[in-house]
């Protein structure tokens, strides 16, 4: 499959000149439900789902291959993907993917304070921050394409079992940056990455999964049905 940004414009307005936030999701996902400045938080890991099976830190399918689909992984393990771009999945053809080393790195739990130059609805005002920090490490020598970001393909799953929309900021949010990857993005280099969820209800973000990867011709890749899963 695909997964992509789809900007969602206009859902929250900024208070001070410079930042506005809006929600953002990945192609071809269903989300369950929508969602600065510098403030200081107390951010608290999120609990593991019950019965979840993380492999050991760092488990992958062996050098020079890519991680199996449906691995379990612990938070900071890393995973060897073959990602396709957006723009490169024409759902005709063999797609082999930009190799990846991925990782994420936490879920942390945040509060109202962090947004309290953001202006939001008062639906939002009552939804509970949550961030998912990602590593992103290039393997191979093929560029990015140009406005592509990997670090969107990951998905955030709520304790209800529905993905979850990541907020995009049009400024920078201290709290949790989401840069584009490095203009040299070739072998070895590495950045960082920070996704931002708004959960209603009183929900929280209980796994990160990727579910994007190499396909047969005409096929789904293998890690739609079973993706590669932390926490």
């Amino acid at each position: 499959m695909k997964p992509g940004r789809i900007a969602a414009w206009a859902i929250a307005a900024v208070a001070v000149p410079g930042l506005a936030a809006c929600s953002g999701t990945r192609s071809g996902s269903s989300p369950a439900s929508p969602g600065s400045s510098p403030a200081a938080s107390t951010s608290s890991p999120a609990q593991s789902p019950a019965g979840s099976q993380p492999a050991a830190q760092g488990q992958t399918a062996g050098s020079g291959s890519l991680t199996p689909p449906g691995t379990h992984l612990a938070f900071g393990g890393a995973a060897t993907v073959g990602w396709v771009p957006p723009s490169r999945d024409t759902g005709t053809g063999a797609h082999q993917g930009i190799k990846l080393k991925v990782a994420v790195v936490s879920i942390q739990k945040g509060t109202m304070a962090d947004f309290r130059n953001v202006e939001l609805n008062a639906n939002e005002r009552k939804s509970t921050p949550y961030y998912v920090q990602l590593r992103v490490t290039a393997l191979s020598s093929t560029p990015v394409p140009k406005d592509s970001d990997p670090a969107i393909t990951f998905a955030a799953i709520d304790d209800r079992g529905q993905e979850q929309q990541s907020i995009t900021f049009l400024g920078t949010f201290s709290r949790c940056d989401d840069p584009m990857p490095p203009k040299q993005f070739v072998i070895g280099k590495t950045y960082q990455s920070c996704l931002a969820y708004l959960i209603p209800g009183g929900g929280s973000i209980q796994r990160v999964q990727w579910d994007n990867g190499p396909a047969a011709a005409n096929e789904v890749t293998p890690y739609f049905d079973r993706p590669i899963v932390w926490g």
